[in-house]
């Protein structure tokens, strides 16, 4: 078995949020089917520099030279899916440090960091750590708008973290979200709508809109 060697880069995890919704909704066949045109628009989006490491269910770990590539990918693959009305949204986390690259793989606390960074962010957001958003701010990176969350918990960590946005200014979202699957909802073809709290919400099917008239609390 090989030694490995310490490299340094930006890891990446993204995956589609409200996955499990998602399948319990439709079915585990168009769940898997969304993750395979996910994983496709993401090996579109991260040539020639990014790595596709690894896909475990519905989540791809991403690994970049540095934080100005990765946002670059990641500006394309959230372009090419809001493209896409008929498809979930989903969330990244990046984190930028040195990490054991052996046998093709990585590992290191540098790695972990980014999984817990990328769970605590919500459909629709990508975000990162101290150092990728200093990078990019420093860098005058074009396209985005970088903000400051505060100190986050992170699962199994025993000290917060500065965690950042990177909000994207390459797409705008003229969809709706749909609240139970979180499927992207052209609301001209919507399933239906629902009022509740004063808000309108779109469905994409009507297992979606019956699922959320029983409990709709449960989804907002």
């Amino acid at each position: 078995m090989s030694a490995g060697k310490s490299i340094e880069a930006t890891f990446c995890f993204v995956d589609i949020a409200g996955y499990t919704s998602l399948t319990d909704t439709h079915g585990e066949f168009a769940a898997a089917d969304l993750v395979d045109e996910f994983c496709e628009l993401i090996r579109t989006s991260i040539r020639p520099l990014g790595q596709f490491q690894s896909l475990t269910g519905d989540c791809a770990f991403l690994v970049f030279p540095d934080p100005l590539v990765a946002k670059d990918a990641l500006s394309v693959l959230y372009a090419s899916i809001a493209d896409r009305r008929d498809f979930p949204i989903v969330r990244a986390g990046l984190h930028h440090g040195s990490a054991l690259l052996r046998d093709n793989r990585h590992f290191g606390s540098t790695v972990n960091l980014a999984a817990r960074v990328a769970a605590r962010a919500t459909g629709g957001q990508i975000l990162c750590t101290k150092h990728v958003a200093e990078t990019l701010v420093r860098a005058g990176a074009v396209g985005i708008e970088v903000k400051h969350q505060g100190l986050v918990a992170l699962r199994n960590l025993p000290q917060p973290f500065d965690l950042y946005e990177i909000v994207l200014s390459s797409f705008s979202r003229e969809y709706a979200i749909d609240p139970v699957c979180k499927m992207q909802v052209d609301t001209r073809r919507a399933a239906g709508n629902l009022h509740f709290n004063e808000k309108t919400f779109w469905f994409c099917s009507l297992a979606c809109v019956e699922r959320f008239a029983k409990q709709p609390s449960a989804y907002v």
